[in-house]
């Protein structure tokens, strides 16, 4: 896994979910994409760029060190990644039910591009 493979990976990425976003708010009028929900696609992609920095200096480490690390970075990403929906739920009184699954399809999507890119990279050390 090359830091610049991940990156420019992780940009298209981001360029694609965002080109589907706009295609839905211009098709579907009932589908509400507003600031929140492109917030949302930023700080998603900032949390990925900070949890791939603690799972990338892992792979170096022993498997015990390894194991901590790529779990606690789960660990981290779905704090940081339900804490904020938290907050929406809490301080929101109109909630808009099209962000919270936009939020939660986004939290999956980036959870999936990240444990892929882990993966590939371990399949390496599965052939020791």
């Amino acid at each position: 896994m090359k830091k610049n493979n991940f990156y420019t990976s992780l940009t298209l990425f981001t360029l694609i979910i965002a080109v589907v976003l706009f295609i839905v708010k211009n098709i579907q009028q009932k589908f509400v994409i507003d600031y929140l929900t492109w917030g949302a696609l930023i700080y998603f992609l900032l949390l990925t760029i900070v949890i791939y920095k603690i799972s990338y200096s892992a792979l170096s480490k022993k498997n015990e060190i390894f194991l901590g690390r790529i779990y606690s970075a789960i660990g981290l990403r779905f704090v940081f990644s339900i804490f904020p929906l938290i907050i929406y739920m809490i301080f929101v009184s109109e909630r808009q039910i099209p962000f919270i699954i936009v939020y939660l399809l986004l939290y999956f999507f980036y959870t999936a591009f990240e444990i892929y890119f882990l993966v590939v990279n371990l399949r390496p050390d599965s052939k020791k």
